[in-house]
């Protein structure tokens, strides 16, 4: 009975179970990224050990629930948010074992009702003397990174066993898709040497079946995926492929269906596309990618009869969050009241926020034009050579030139007008992933690229990451950056073929060199629609309903094919003069006459553009943020004061004289000030934007360093080592933010992503990660309040006591800052997982960030609850742990990125080395911990 009662019903059981459950999904990731996803599936996701860990987990919570009498005590809430675990797990195991995932290929004007499924199987078939058939089939975790071998016995017509035995697995074919798997059957004492063989992921074919024969039986043997017939069939009328002007890249895609179900007189057209899912006779159908030649369109079939029940686990989880938050019998509300803050309302005001403002979560995808053969500059005026050395030196006089050209609004190919001011920005940043380049500002680098093409495709200015792309190109694979002319050989470009294969690959199976392919495609598309002049879309047509801007050369055509020739010759005229006009600058560093035609353009532009135009005030601000990028500005105020701030509380603390209000007071309202100014910025930039400002990598982190302002500000404003740690959190994440690294330009979303649910996902889950970052820069102070409480070093016992009750306080705050992030984190990757569901058709598939995403929810959950299991000198435990846990959040953010392979992926970037400071602000955290250790000896009061 003992033994039942320590394995089932202690908390110290549960939360062993859990940091078990998370270091095998953390394990998982990484078995994924070096020996593949079968290799995952296998030693972990699909193994019995994984599901019984599940059930062991689930049965645990019950046990604790008797044993603890939640309900005899009125803990509902805490009942229904840990009851809501168990839900989720049974909803798991019905999808797990009951639903099935599969693919439907579909060619136009052709129907089916097959679904290939996404799993290997081998098949074994007996047919007798007498003509009767039997079978069965095996799954196999078989690729070219594992060989999980199958040693089994099965039973044929009652009592005839046949044993299998696979051995080695060779692998042919020019993409290495033939798997051959040498076996060894055993059948009626009979014993055979024979070849299972496996093409791709195609179902089994007549050549490619092993026919074996033994005394009149028959043995047929398949290898490859199952065939799964439907109730009705789907027919594809028509494949869309859309792709960005020019480009390979694909923009959209959908599929015109139809739904034939004749036993039930339906025939239903349907429209397949992203975020639109087709759902008919509890099958779910949605657009997952499309056959090379564009014929034909590829569909994920889902069946999830688990479904409900999960959606019912996520509804009481919500419920029970929300319910501990503002239950006064609760820990939130308990600890709460031990600091005597009970203004919860602001709470209430930040989930409103969060969940209704409408958010975007994708960085901007430009539509960038198909590489051709031969560059044929835009302009008809001939422009005279120039070295490039003159040519610099003459644009970085160019300076009212350069004011003046970046108030033209131009539109770019997502259909957003803006000025040229930022449009060469991003460009250039894109380009070369700096902010400026040969010491000329974006601009003048713009302008140049535009009037001298055939110089600047010989500069190295286009940044890459991978070596191996830099020896395709046959260039030193140390040199970061390459010439647009070292893609073109003879006039064909070198990385398509490399480019096609990698898009048409699944992004979550995409190695580094792949997702560098893809990024270098872009500059190299950026920099050719500079040099062709495409981009410069500065002249509306007013007769296009479509409200497209035209680039030079289209707009003098699309005069000509109205018959309206005077306007070609006024865009002749007017593009010739600033062409003129930048020749005399250049040669002369004269540049009236180049402004001139800019006003020129202006007012055309104004004559023109109609409701595509936008306002001198918004023009205004977007450059004033282009110029001064206030979040930059924030990073060293907010930083300074944190610094000074935690001096002055620490002297007074070793003092053991109170800090006066009137300075709290004043470094309250100065980090409020900035959080003010830090909201603005957001506000702004979500004004120039049109839509809320947390839509990439650059953005998520400005929003996480609002919410740690805020966490501070407002939450936790009457501790001054909170807001300490609030301010140089914030201060930090935005020096990470301008590293270098991010894109930090505003752009148009991507359709996939335009969700409701995908919105709600990102501000929850981004927001959290303010919360817990909190958490780490409280627990890192505690842990040197508790090095100053070392004995050796001069201190008055007074003052010993008032480190030991600030470090009591800490402990509160960080408790409660982690309360608020957990459930955060814990709410925003479930509603990911509706979101996925509702736009893909699958609300869990073990992708890398969704998996560390639930890894953090379970350190956390571990942190919070250790309070149950150690008693003693648990403020230096809470501390240690919180620190600890936050490089969870941070493999979360940033690791998963660089290192694992995913869908979720911001920086799709190469696998770099781990950086020094990173490795020295590991070992220096671990020295603090050791060292504060050393004096631990401190218990917590009873809170109630």
């Amino acid at each position: 009975m003992k033994i039942l009662k320590a394995l089932f019903c202690e908390v110290k059981t549960a939360l062993v179970l859990v940091a078990i459950y998370a270091s095998a999904c953390a394990v998982a990731t990484f078995i994924e990224k070096f020996h593949g996803t079968i290799s995952a599936r296998y030693w972990v996701y699909d193994s019995l050990w994984f599901e019984v860990l599940h059930i062991w987990l689930a049965a645990c919570l019950v046990g604790c629930f008797i044993t603890s009498k939640a309900w005899q005590r009125k803990k509902y809430a805490s009942l229904l948010l840990h009851a809501s675990f168990i839900i989720i797990i049974l909803g798991a195991g019905i999808t797990r074992h009951y639903g099935f995932e599969g693919i439907m290929n579909l060619r136009e004007g052709e129907s089916s009702n097959l679904i290939s499924t996404n799993e290997h199987y081998i098949f074994i078939q007996v047919k007798d003397p007498q003509g009767n058939v039997q079978y069965k089939q095996i799954p196999t975790y078989i690729d070219e990174n594992i060989n999980k071998g199958i040693h089994s016995t099965f039973y044929f017509f009652n009592d005839k066993a046949l044993n299998i035995y696979t051995k080695e697995l060779e692998i042919e074919g020019m993409s290495k898709d033939r798997f051959i798997l040498h076996t060894d059957i055993a059948f009626l004492d009979q014993s055979f040497e024979t070849q299972i063989i496996r093409n791709g992921d195609e179902a089994p074919t007549k050549e490619s079946i092993t026919i074996l024969e033994s005394n009149g039986y028959k043995i047929f043997l398949a290898w490859g995926v199952d065939k799964i017939s439907l109730p009705f069939n789907i027919k594809l009328d028509k494949f869309e492929l859309e792709r960005y002007p020019g480009s390979h890249s694909p923009a959209s895609y959908a599929s015109e269906v139809e739904v034939l179900d004749p036993s039930n007189n339906v025939q239903m057209p349907f429209r397949i596309y992203m975020n639109h899912v087709l759902d008919y006779g509890g099958y779910r159908f949605f657009q997952s990618s499309y056959h090379p030649d564009e014929q034909g369109s590829i569909l994920s079939v889902n069946n999830d009869p688990g479904k409900n029940p999960t959606y019912l686990g996520y509804a009481m989880l919500i419920l029970g969050v929300i319910w501990l938050l503002f239950d006064k019998n609760g820990r939130f509300q308990t600890l709460g009241r031990f600091l005597k803050t009970q203004q919860f309302f602001a709470l209430t005001l930040f989930i409103a926020l969060s969940l209704n403002v409408p958010l975007y979560a994708t960085q901007e995808l430009q539509d960038l034009p198909e590489e051709q053969e031969t560059l044929q500059n835009t302009p008809s005026i001939d422009m005279p050579s120039m070295d490039i050395p003159s040519m610099v030196k003459a644009l970085k006089s160019a300076t009212s030139l350069s004011l003046a050209f970046d108030k033209l609004l131009v539109q770019d190919f997502g259909g957003r007008t803006k000025p040229i001011h930022t449009l060469a920005s991003e460009y250039i940043h894109k380009i070369t992933q700096k902010n400026t380049f040969l010491n000329l500002t974006p601009t003048q680098m713009f302008l140049g690229m535009i009037f001298y093409p055939q110089e600047w495709q010989n500069i190295q200015m286009i940044a890459t990451k991978s070596p191996k792309l830099r020896e395709i190109l046959g260039i030193d694979p140390s040199q970061k950056y390459i010439a647009y002319s070292d893609v073109f050989v003879n006039g064909q470009y070198l990385l398509h073929n490399y480019v096609e294969e990698a898009n048409l690959k699944n992004p979550a199976s995409r190695n580094t060199f792949e997702k560098d392919i893809i990024s270098v495609d872009e500059r190299i598309n950026y920099a050719f629609l500079i040099y062709t002049g495409q981009v410069l879309r500065i002249f509306p047509d007013s007769k296009l309903e479509s409200g497209k801007w035209l680039y030079p050369l289209e707009a003098v055509s699309s005069a000509v094919a109205q018959a309206d020739m005077n306007k070609a010759m006024q865009l002749l005229t007017i593009y010739k003069h600033f062409a003129e006009g930048m020749q005399q600058g250049l040669e002369a560093e004269q540049w009236e006459e180049a402004i001139q035609a800019v006003q020129e353009i202006h007012d055309y532009q104004q004559a023109n553009a109609g409701s595509t135009n936008i306002s001198k005030t918004k023009i205004y601000w977007e450059i004033m943020l282009n110029t001064y990028n206030p979040f930059s500005q924030l990073i060293y105020p907010y930083i300074l004061i944190s610094l000074v701030l935690f001096i002055i509380v620490l002297s007074s603390i070793i003092k053991n004289k109170p800090l006066k209000p009137f300075l709290h007071k004043v470094f309250y309202v100065l980090l409020l000030g900035l959080f003010i100014l830090h909201s603005a910025a957001l506000g702004l930039r979500w004004y120039v934007g049109g839509h809320a400002p947390w839509s990439n990598a650059y953005e998520s982190m400005l929003y996480i360093a609002w919410a740690a302002i805020l966490s501070g500000v407002v939450f936790f404003r009457h501790s001054n080592l909170a807001l300490c740690a609030a301010s140089f959190l914030s201060g930090i994440t935005l020096f990470v933010a301008h590293l270098g690294s991010m894109d930090p330009q505003i752009g148009n979303l991507v359709p996939v992503l335009k969700s409701y649910w995908l919105n709600i996902h990102v501000s929850v889950i981004t927001a959290s990660y303010g919360f817990l970052g909190l958490c780490f820069m409280l627990g890192l102070i505690t842990l040197l309040m508790f090095i100053l409480k070392y004995p050796k070093i001069p201190l008055k016992e007074s003052a010993r006591e008032n480190i030991a009750h600030s470090i009591i306080s800490l402990n509160v705050l960080n408790e409660m800052s982690m309360i608020l992030g957990l459930f955060l984190l814990t709410i925003g990757n479930f509603l990911g997982g509706v979101w996925a569901n509702e736009s893909w058709g699958r609300y869990w598939g073990w992708d890398s960030k969704e998996t560390w995403a639930l890894i953090s929810i379970g350190v956390y959950a571990i942190i919070l609850h250790l309070r149950f299991v150690c008693k003693k000198n648990f403020p230096f435990i809470f501390a240690s742990a919180s620190v600890l846990g936050f490089f969870s959040i941070l493999m979360t953010y940033f690791g998963v990125n660089f290192y694992l392979s995913g869908m979720h992926s911001y920086a799709a970037g190469e696998a770099v080395p781990i950086p020094l400071w990173v490795k020295l602000m590991v070992v220096s955290i671990l020295v603090l911990i050791i060292a504060a250790g050393k004096n631990r000896q401190l218990d917590m009061p009873k809170i109630s």
